[in-house]
């Protein structure tokens, strides 16, 4: 592996937020810049700090955070305090992460003023639904700063091939690497054993477990899982008309399960008041009985809750890569989601399920994931498995080394890095 003496030593990294309840963007961050210190570089991680973000994440001891609290300006995340302390901070290359915040302005002024190269992570925030969401805030922010920040990006840093396309429909011609989250497995110790978990939740050992993972937000989906959900139990009560099937159909086959063993969990934080949503919506179709809330997960939790689940669900409306799906996969868990993230090679490889985003397709993957035979089930986690393997740290970190060598010193354009002509 290429080590920081072969290159350069000061790096900072600008993220709005390090709060574990901001998701996958502070997760991908964490482990990039502890990569990044194992190979002997200088981290820095400028970040503003809000109450609704939870509790710092922890990143490795040996890399200098510069976070601002209490700061105005609410979700723009306008720091003064940051900007003074950025403007003097020894920095040979800006790598930022997430659009639209004060710290994204900050990143983009920092490498224009001192011609810094800079690469920039949009963390899937220009997918079509990302943008269409808040986008009265967006236009703003687009004229004042964003879309001549995004041109001026040394390069662009893609999570997938479906983030690169979305870089692309979105107009932009920059060099854009892709590399994705490392997704390492914890040491036994540091993760809840699978019959901790369970009892934790009071679910019986011979049950089984749907889980999601995730935050509890209106672009997740949640709402069409319960829809779905509730088909498969025969008490959905919503507007989409019947599919065809009664409850007894969906009850699985003579050596599957039945719908009735199963339960279903939702673990994450919450956001904005979504799960009070949630938990009305589960009222009103009569199946709050077979789902919990698990709330926040530590990650000794989250890893326990993986090992324990027999079936992982993300229906998410939009994802730039999922770290929980690799998460899952990681831990052998066969995964439902959707064609909203970048997981076609799920069903083409027969690890799991790949529907388009509506609550019709997702009952129809899940009546067929949940009778089918345990067996069946176990096989297509292996596949999963033998998938999780391509994110492990050490491939990650060649390409992401790679990158910061070809934009600090030119030379041969990495393979991880597309230019079109």
């Amino acid at each position: 592996m290429l080590k920081a003496k072969d290159l350069v030593r000061e790096v900072a990294h600008f993220i709005p937020y390090t709060g574990t309840a901001m998701g996958g963007p502070v997760v991908g961050m964490a482990a990039y810049v502890g990569l990044l210190v194992n190979a002997g570089f200088s981290v820095r991680v400028f970040s503003v700090a809000r109450k609704p973000d939870g509790e710092s994440i922890r990143l490795d001891a040996r890399v200098e955070q510069v976070r601002e609290t209490g700061v105005s300006w609410g979700g723009f995340r306008h720091g003064p305090a940051l900007w003074r302390q950025a403007q003097t901070a020894p920095i040979d290359l800006v790598h930022s992460h997430g659009l639209w915040t004060d710290v994204n302005r900050l990143s983009a002024d920092i490498a224009r003023r001192r011609g810094l190269p800079h690469l920039l992570a949009p963390c899937g925030m220009l997918a079509p639904g990302a943008l269409r969401r808040h986008w009265w805030k967006k236009v703003p922010a687009r004229l004042w700063f964003q879309d001549r920040a995004l041109r001026e990006a040394t390069c662009l840093h893609a999570k997938s091939n479906k983030e690169y396309e979305d870089i692309r429909r979105f107009g932009l011609r920059n060099p854009v690497a892709i590399i994705a989250n490392p997704i390492a497995l914890p040491s036994q110790k540091h993760s809840t054993s699978e019959a901790e978990f369970r009892r934790t939740l009071q679910i019986p050992e011979t049950g089984k477990m749907l889980l999601f993972l995730g935050r509890l937000h209106p672009v997740k989906g949640l709402a069409r899982l319960l829809q779905a959900w509730s088909v498969l139990h025969g008490t959905e009560h919503w507007s989409p008309p019947r599919l065809a099937g009664s409850p007894r159909e969906c009850a699985g086959s003579e050596t599957g399960s039945s719908i009735r063993d199963w339960r279903l969990v939702l673990a994450g934080p919450d956001e904005g008041g979504h799960r009070r949503e949630l938990e009305a919506l589960l009222v009103q179709l009569g199946c709050q009985k077979s789902v919990v809330f698990a709330g926040e997960l530590d990650e000794a939790q989250k890893w326990g809750a993986l090992k324990a689940s027999d079936l992982f669900v993300m229906p998410s409306n939009f994802e730039n890569f999922g770290n929980a799906i690799v998460e899952a996969m990681s831990c052998a868990v066969p995964v439902i989601t959707t064609t909203g993230t970048p997981w076609k090679e799920l069903r083409d490889a027969g690890a799991g399920w790949w529907v388009e985003p509506t609550a019709e397709k997702l009952t129809g993957a899940l009546r067929a994931a949940l009778a089918m035979p345990d067996e069946q089930r176990r096989a297509m986690g292996a596949r999963a498995f033998q998938i999780a393997e391509r994110f492990r740290p050490g491939r990650v970190a060649e390409d992401l080394i790679q990158v910061y060598q070809w934009l600090l010193s030119g030379g041969a354009r990495p393979s991880c890095v597309k230019i079109d002509r």
